[in-house]
């Protein structure tokens, strides 16, 4: 049952208690939240705690009951008023009719009478509330109706629009949804949410557009930075958990339907945009700060897991996403892009001299969750936690000098395209002072010292006796076969291919030796 509050204005205490011992509220569904003790106090207390019906005698000190009345009235009372009065005097009686109160009793009151009164008060206050609601709920829903025609370009909208009021200088849309692991029931607390954070906001419309929960808003006669400060707000009180694409402004109905295509546009490319909570076509169309290929991005990454640079293993993730977002990639296709890069690592890890290695490293759970995740965000930020696990396990916070890491890494990777530009990259040194110091470590400088270690595994290859002497090049990280011949000629004073056939040539006559001795 539907309780109503009532206020009893009596100048005598006796009246109000009488009163308040002969009816049955409980049973009426009505509850007294308070007492005033003459028309100035009733008057203050009405406008306070605002009952739903008043029973007030006509005659106290100070104001009477028909002027409290009035008063009250002026400054927005709209509850229902009952008077009581010891005067059958026609007059005070036709006053309080003349501003609408329900019923005009005889002192002393009847309790039959009063109980009769207090039923038919109620009835009616609820009836004209369930009428107040249904006209509500029909004027929501032809101005949903009318909201979404515009939203599509319906003619009939737009001309409906233009001849009911829709004179503002400005119109703009905004789409807002839930994250996509939100539940029907969590998504439903946020769509009346947005809707109560909206409802003391004026020339805005908002309506819902499909079953996941996207709602559509639109802003008539705002203005930008207006919008996106209410936006931001919006997305900080639901902490991030929905998404805000903000359309163009245009200036007339007939144009918000392009208003809502470009926020449409945005909503759809969320899986890049997720974390930043409001995007506008400002971000979408932002440049990547520094371009790089899928095979430099790569490298870069391994480089900086074998040297434990987590810092700068961070920042190429972030380039990653910076370029991934720009190519506006479809989820699916991101998510192989990443998985792949996740393989080619994996690879370049088994095949690298790290000691410590594990069977299922960078394996199908993180593939599987890879394809689990609701933004580039998410997966930029597992990649982020896993490739610094990765590297901590296999390559080890170390303690060793720049110079004992840079050598470790021309090591592990020779047979790759190494520069001293590079070097000084990965490190962060200037390439003229790492070219210094590195002499001054090592005793030779860097192109000695790669060329040495490259020549010394291509003497281990070619004596071998297993590959060509192009593959050995290729294998060792010489890319021209003619310089590769002549750094192989000028440090060991033979050809390769000499190399190679004068192990041929000793394997034969060992073979030769061997047979000789079991003939005899």
């Amino acid at each position: 049952m539907q309780i109503l509050n009532v206020m009893l204005v009596d100048d005598e205490p006796n009246v109000r208690q009488g009163i308040k011992m002969m009816i049955p509220w409980d049973e009426l569904g009505l509850n007294v939240i308070g007492e005033g003790e003459d028309g100035d106090d009733g008057l203050d207390k009405i406008m306070s705690l605002h009952p739903d019906i008043v029973i007030a005698d006509v005659k106290m000190p100070g104001k009477s009951g028909i002027e409290m009345t009035e008063e009250a009235i002026a400054k927005g009372f709209s509850g229902k008023v009952i008077i009581l009065s010891g005067y059958s005097d026609f007059s005070n009686a036709k006053n309080a009719i003349s501003l609408g109160v329900e019923n005009y009793i005889l002192k002393p009151v009847d309790e039959d009478e009063l109980i009769e009164c207090l039923k038919n008060v109620r009835e009616k206050i609820l009836k004209e509330r369930e009428l107040d609601f249904r006209l509500a709920k029909g004027c929501e829903y032809i101005n949903e109706q009318l909201t979404k025609g515009l939203l599509s370009g319906d003619p009939k909208a737009i001309k409906e629009a233009q001849s009911s009021g829709y004179t503002f200088s400005s119109y703009a849309t905004a789409i807002i949804s839930c994250t996509d692991k939100d539940s029907p029931e969590h998504r439903s607390t946020v769509i009346t949410n947005v809707n109560k954070f909206f409802n003391n906001c004026g020339n805005v419309d908002i309506v819902s557009m499909d079953l996941s929960g996207m709602q559509a808003i639109v802003f008539k006669g705002w203005k930008h930075s207006g919008i996106m400060e209410m936006l931001y707000r919006l997305n900080k009180s639901f902490s991030g958990i929905i998404f805000i694409a903000v359309g163009n402004t245009v200036s007339s109905p007939a144009d918000i339907c392009n208003s809502y295509k470009s926020a449409y546009k945005l909503y759809s490319c969320r899986f890049l945009y997720m974390h930043y909570g409001v995007v506008t076509e400002d971000v979408m169309n932002r440049s990547p700060e520094e371009v790089m290929s899928m095979s430099e991005i790569t490298s870069q990454i391994f480089a900086f897991m074998e040297i434990n640079d987590t810092v700068k293993l961070e920042k190429t993730l972030d380039i990653l996403m910076d370029n991934l977002r720009c190519k506006k990639y479809p989820p699916e296709r991101i998510k192989v892009i990443c998985i792949t890069l996740v393989m080619d690592i994996r690879s370049k890890i088994v095949k690298s001299s790290a000691e410590k290695k594990q069977d299922d490293i960078l394996g199908e759970k993180l593939i599987s969750e890879i394809g689990e995740q609701n933004s580039l965000f998410d997966i930029i930020r597992l990649l982020k936690s896993t490739f610094t696990e990765v590297s901590n396990i296999c390559f080890g916070r170390t303690t060793k000098s720049t110079m004992e890491r840079v050598v470790q890494y021309i090591k592990s990777n020779y047979n790759q395209e190494l520069r001293l530009e590079m070097l000084a990259q990965i490190f962060g040194y200037n390439s003229a002072y790492l070219g210094k110091v590195f002499h001054q470590y090592t005793g030779e400088n860097f192109n000695n010292y790669l060329d040495s270690i490259r020549i010394t595994e291509a003497k281990r290859l070619l004596a071998m006796d297993e590959y060509k002497v192009y593959e050995v090049a290729e294998m060792v990280g010489y890319s021209n076969i003619n310089y590769f011949h002549n750094k192989f000629k000028k440090s060991v004073g033979v050809s390769p291919l000499t190399y190679k056939k004068s192990f041929r040539m000793n394997s034969a006559d060992h073979t030769r030796t061997s047979d000789d001795e079991e003939e005899e």
